[in-house]
């Protein structure tokens, strides 16, 4: 199959465009002292917060350049980095979620009254759905080990996370490169806010 071909059928988005400077704009924010939280418990959660989305991104970045780099040379090494790096992305995203949890019960208020961080009702990334999809998969990522030893584990299982056209599969868990993107972009958006700097300069 040529390369042009097999890649037309890769259904992962692009996050290159992502701001990927949100951990050295918030030092900097700090240093100016325009980051201010309620609590210096907020700033430590908005610290990690920042950093793991941050983090979430560049894996996810990597699993797809290697994923493409694979497709084009066919060198088995690229997609077991794929298989690494997308591992490290589904981990690092759910610790992410985790502390968007929690710097949300800390009650902030936007500028407009508004809740900073919306009710998981309003915000996918945080519903019990997503929530369970993505702490599901990472949970087999995590214990396979104990999968293993079980009689009716498959003998023809995968060496790690199977990486297809669309989608990312471990044994009966699976997410959609779509979704997976999706669900970034909406972490990034806070992370985003969090790490703005912003002075306004009075006459």
């Amino acid at each position: 199959m040529e390369f042009n071909e097999s890649i037309s059928k890769l259904e992962m988005p692009n996050l290159s465009d992502l701001e990927l400077s949100l951990r050295s704009k918030r030092q900097l924010g700090k240093l100016l002292g325009v980051h201010g939280l309620p609590s210096h418990r907020g700033k430590l959660l908005a610290d990690w917060y920042v950093r793991l989305t941050e983090k979430a991104i560049i894996e996810y970045e990597e699993a797809r350049q290697k994923l493409y780099k694979f497709l084009k040379e066919g060198f088995a090494d690229d997609y077991f980095r794929s298989q690494d790096h997308f591992e490290t992305c589904i981990n690092s995203l759910h610790r992410t979620i985790e502390y968007l949890e929690r710097i949300r019960g800390l009650g902030l208020k936007s500028s407009d009254g508004k809740s900073f961080i919306p009710k998981p009702r309003e915000l996918e990334i945080l519903s019990e759905k997503t929530r369970s999809q993505i702490r599901n998969f990472r949970d087999a990522c995590e214990h396979i080990d104990k999968d293993i030893v079980k009689p009716g584990f498959p003998l023809d299982q995968e060496i790690g996370i199977h990486l297809g056209w669309d989608k990312a599969t471990i044994l009966d868990h699976k997410i959609q490169y779509k979704d997976l993107a999706k669900w970034i972009k909406q972490t990034h958006n806070f992370a985003l806010l969090l790490s703005q700097v912003k002075i306004d300069v009075a006459p």
